[in-house]
């Protein structure tokens, strides 16, 4: 849709979160017309509050199959997200990625990577600026990256130059009727692509390569357990494109062999947008630290190391995030609940060095009965652990030299905590203040 035929219909945003902030903003920079309706967030109802309109931007928490949003459809109304006009709008090649975990990581690296690399670059998502922060600024010759969730893609007609799809894993149940569906909103990222464009694809990935039937583009791999032609995988502590050889993994600083999942899929993607210098590539890895709440060093006091990695939500993050270490590890788990399945998690946590585990929550106590039941030995924490203050006391209190503290939660934050980043914050303030 153009800007013009936004202008002559009736437009409404339907809530008014931090992404159609942003687009309202630019739509009052142009004088378009919108009416705003971001009280049924409260009030739990849009039902019959939207017929009047043309065009409705529904806000990514918002699902489709809602009865408003389906009351509109019936009625003939167009549903239109910030995403979807983003795609229409944008003149740049765009590269866009989704996945489970790891998109923020990789889609940095492919920023940083295109950047060192003499391109003009606007990054985009959770980890970067909103699209329509940048769009009037945006030429044909610059390069938008993207990081894009299920919420975003579920209905977006147009896919990008380059999509890269890293693994997925159940996530987001709480809104999505099952894992199928889940899958199946985040197939635009590729659907609609052309054989000019380029998808890259986890190979190790049963359901991330079924991606593949799925797009007419030319299709780059990425592994991080066999070779792939074409693309980009790990061989004898190396990482390679092709035949030829890009860096070695022992200079590779983010922990964990799950982020050499996302560095081969960044590496596969800027060679697909042109990138042929492996010494720009190398750089730009090597001093590559991971972002905040990512597995995130906070300090070392006493021979015991604190690590942030508030943003696993997910069972299977901290499940990568546990094989990551070698030390004995003082587990930190829990929080609100998104219908996760725990018995995977709870077999890591009886088999790995799991040493203790500090269960807190919603979820704790079913993740610590779970390790308990998977056969798990050490000791387990579940009592008067209300704030983060007296977790991180706990977790100091039974460590001894040696160990990792690692606040990995598998869950969501929203029982104790206005989100991942402010309980990331508050474990990284407590954890300060035992230096003093």
């Amino acid at each position: 849709m153009t800007l013009s035929e936004l202008a002559q219909k009736k437009i409404v945003i339907a809530g008014l979160g931090e992404n159609n902030r942003h687009l309202a903003e630019y739509f009052r920079k142009l004088r378009i017309p919108f009416t705003v309706i971001s009280d049924w967030e409260e009030a739990g109802t849009l039902k019959g509050r939207l017929a009047e309109y043309e065009v409705i931007f529904r806000t990514p928490g918002l699902p489709l199959r809602s009865q408003a949003i389906e009351e509109a459809q019936k009625a003939g109304r167009i549903i239109y997200s910030q995403t979807k006009l983003f795609f229409d709008l944008c003149p740049a090649k765009i590269i866009a990625v989704t996945g489970t975990k790891g998109k923020g990581t990789t889609s940095t690296l492919i920023a940083k990577i295109l950047e060192a690399a003499g391109r003009k670059v606007y990054l985009a998502g959770n980890i970067g600026r909103d699209p329509f922060e940048f769009l009037e600024q945006v030429k044909p010759e610059d390069w938008v990256v993207l990081e894009l969730s299920s919420f975003q893609l579920q209905d977006v007609s147009k896919s990008p130059h380059i999509a890269v799809v890293l693994k997925i894993t159940p996530e987001h149940l709480d809104y999505h009727e099952s894992f199928e569906e889940y899958i199946g909103a985040k197939m635009p990222i590729v659907k609609f692509q052309s054989a000019k464009d380029i998808t890259v694809l986890n190979y190790d990935s049963e359901i991330t390569r079924n991606f593949a039937e799925e797009t007419e583009a030319q299709i780059y791999w990425n592994s991080t357990e066999r070779l792939v032609h074409p693309g980009c995988f790990v061989k004898d502590e190396k990482i390679f494109f092709n035949e030829n050889e890009i860096i070695k993994t022992t200079v590779v600083k983010l922990l964990g062999r799950f982020n050499l999942e996302n560095v081969t899929a960044a590496i596969a993607a800027v060679t697909a947008a042109g990138v042929t210098d492996s010494e720009v590539i190398k750089k730009v890895i090597s001093e590559f630290k991971g972002l905040e709440h990512r597995l995130e060093l906070v300090a070392e006091i006493k021979g015991v190391r604190f690590y942030n990695d508030s943003f696993a939500t997910t069972p299977e993050t901290t499940m990568a995030a546990l094989t990551a270490f070698d030390s004995p590890i003082i587990l930190i788990a829990g929080g609100s609940e998104k219908n996760s399945n725990y018995h995977g998690l709870a077999r890591k946590i009886a088999e790995h060095k799991v040493k203790d585990l500090i269960a807190v929550g919603i979820t704790g106590p079913k993740i610590a009965a779970l390790a308990r039941d998977a056969g798990f030995g050490g000791k387990i924490y579940d009592t008067d652990l209300t704030d983060m203050e007296k977790i991180v006391a706990k977790a100091n209190s039974v460590a001894d030299p040696g160990d990792v503290v690692l606040l990995s939660p598998a869950s969501a934050s929203f029982d104790m905590f206005a989100n991942y980043k402010q309980r990331g914050e508050l474990f990284k303030k407590f954890v300060s203040k035992l230096v003093i």
